[in-house]
Parts: C-alpha cells; sequence; structure tokens
C-alpha cells in the first residue's frame, strides 16, 4: 500500500488514480485530520479512516508526499492554540515521512531544503547554469540602485491561506510607483527582466526527462489567468539535461519540474520546483509522467 500525505481537494492524486485504476492509495488528507485515527510506537505508525481502513507501516511500500495543508479548525477551539496544533499535525505527518525507512517521493526534509531559494541558487551556480541578476532582500532601495527593471517574485510557496481559500502571489515587474513599505517586513526574490522568445518546463522523474516548450502572450508570468499558451515538445541541449540531474543530485531529488527562459539559444534558469506540477502538461501532450512517478512508487 502506497501512503499519500496530501489534502482533499489535491486533483493529482485523483487524476492518478483514475487514470491508472490505482486501488493501492492509502490517503491521509492533513486537511481532514480530524477525521483521523492516529498514532505511533514502537512499531512504527497506524492510521484509520472514517471507513474504518487501516494502514499500519509494516504493510507500507512507499510514500508520496504531496500537497499537505492545514484543517480549518472549529471556532469552539479558542484561536491563539490553532498555530499550536497546526504545528502538531504537521510534525506528526513530517515524522512519519521522516521516520520511514522505505522509499518516499520525497520527504519534506528534502523538499524544504531543494526548494529554499538561496540554497537552491548556490547549488545551481555550482553546476554552471545561467542565471539572471538574483537578489534577495527586504530593502527597496537597494532594488532601485541594483536593477533597471526588475521582477519580483516570492522568496517561498507564493501560497496565502486563510479561512478556507487560497491566494497565489505571482511574478510581476516591481512598480516604484506603487507603496513599497511593506517590503521591510519581509524579503522577496528580485531578478532583472530578461526577454525570451520562449520558456521551457523540464519535469524530471528518475531518469525520464519531458521538456515542453511554452510560447506565452504574457512574457512576465506564462501562469496568469487569461493568458493565452501553446505547449510544444522540445529537444533540449545535452548540456542542460546534465546540469539539470546534476542539480538533481546535489539536492537529493527524484523528482523536480525546472524553469528555464530560452533567449538567442541561451538558456536561463529560473528555478526547480522539487513537488511541482505537471498534470496540465500530461493532458495537454500526452505524456507519461504519472506512470513514471507510479513506476517509482512501486519498485
Amino acid at each position: 500500500m502506497i501512503l499519500v500525505i496530501s489534502s482533499s481537494f489535491d486533483q493529482t492524486i485523483d487524476y492518478i488514480k483514475h487514470k491508472h485504476n490505482v486501488d493501492n492509495f492509502y490517503r491521509f488528507n492533513i486537511d481532514n485530520f480530524s477525521s483521523y485515527a492516529v498514532f505511533y510506537d514502537q512499531n512504527g505508525f497506524s492510521i484509520t479512516d472514517l471507513e474504518g481502513r487501516t494502514l499500519l507501516e509494516r504493510n507500507c511500500s512507499s510514500i508520496y508526499y504531496r500537497k499537505p495543508t492545514p484543517e480549518l479548525l472549529p471556532q469552539k477551539l479558542d484561536s491563539k492554540y490553532h498555530n499550536h496544533l497546526y504545528r502538531e499535525v504537521f510534525s506528526l505527518a513530517d515524522g512519519i515521512s521522516e521516520a520511514f525507512r522505505g522509499k518516499c517521493l520525497t520527504k519534506p526534509s528534502i523538499l524544504r531544503k531543494a526548494d529554499n531559494k538561496i540554497y537552491q541558487l548556490g547549488e545551481a551556480y555550482e553546476v554552471g547554469f545561467n542565471i539572471p541578476s538574483p537578489l534577495i532582500t527586504n530593502n527597496i532601495e537597494i532594488i532601485k540602485s541594483y536593477f533597471s527593471k526588475p521582477i519580483i517574485k516570492p522568496l517561498s510557496s507564493g501560497i496565502v491561506e486563510y479561512d478556507s481559500k487560497r491566494e497565489y502571489v505571482q511574478t510581476n515587474l516591481v512598480d516604484f510607483n506603487k507603496d513599497t513599505t511593506s517590503l521591510k517586513y519581509g524579503p522577496c526574490y528580485f531578478q532583472e527582466f530578461q526577454n525570451k522568445e520562449y520558456e521551457v518546463r523540464i519535469t524530471i522523474i528518475d531518469n525520464y526527462v519531458y521538456p515542453v516548450k511554452i510560447i506565452s502572450e504574457n512574457k512576465i508570468d506564462w501562469r496568469k489567468n487569461n493568458n493565452k499558451i501553446q505547449y510544444e515538445l522540445i529537444d533540449i541541449p545535452n548540456k542542460i539535461r546534465k546540469q539539470c540531474f546534476n542539480l538533481m543530485r546535489k539536492l537529493d531529488i527524484s523528482f523536480g519540474c525546472f524553469d528555464f527562459i530560452v533567449m538567442q539559444d541561451k538558456w536561463y534558469f529560473l528555478e526547480v520546483n522539487a513537488n511541482g506540477q505537471w498534470v496540465w502538461l500530461e493532458i495537454e501532450l500526452g505524456l507519461d509522467i504519472s506512470s513514471k512517478i507510479l513506476r517509482h512508487l512501486q519498485c
């Protein structure tokens, strides 16, 4: 049985189960944590869901650590205890993954380290990627002196969660005419704007590489709503392929989604997401990323 640690709205897991008729996923939705009975002792973990299905660690073949999110707690629980409860729940879920001696895609400690932009930048430079002038700061005056046309993007996940809602912080051009005083309370990731002919998303699982060319009407962030996008498969230079694998080895990951921009045959590395999304590309282009993920988990 494969333990999937995620959330009830994780459509990626729904997609995999439906497409491959998977019946060996045991889903542990952290946003419904109170509906499970969970314990951990010298024999490992035990998780029982509302339907009475129980997964014991000895019957778990692998763990797929996806997108766990906190539970919306009832008002009868004093709000001053909410953050404490969230930490306790995630400590349990993360601990189950970290202590597991079988295969895990991917342990949360590795995800946190790999997705940390500062650590990732250092390792990306080490493997030889071209990177558009990065600067991480909370000082707007430094930005004004450092860049002529800066873009801004989140340093962490870019997800803002409140109540039962989600917002996404996306990449934008910096507008110095707007009020920037709040920047001092939290750092952001800045880069000099780089012209591009197109972008490339490279999804890698084990030794399988899925490079996709993205032609976007929006030249700042192709993820914007109402944007017009074209996708097509693309061959990538051997140098870029080797650099991707070298970075994955440095970050100790078996799965990663790499983002590049390309201008006049020069490739610029933007980031790698060690737990990135891929389903829409599989659907758009008829890829088989999901089958390779299942193969990884079942080997």
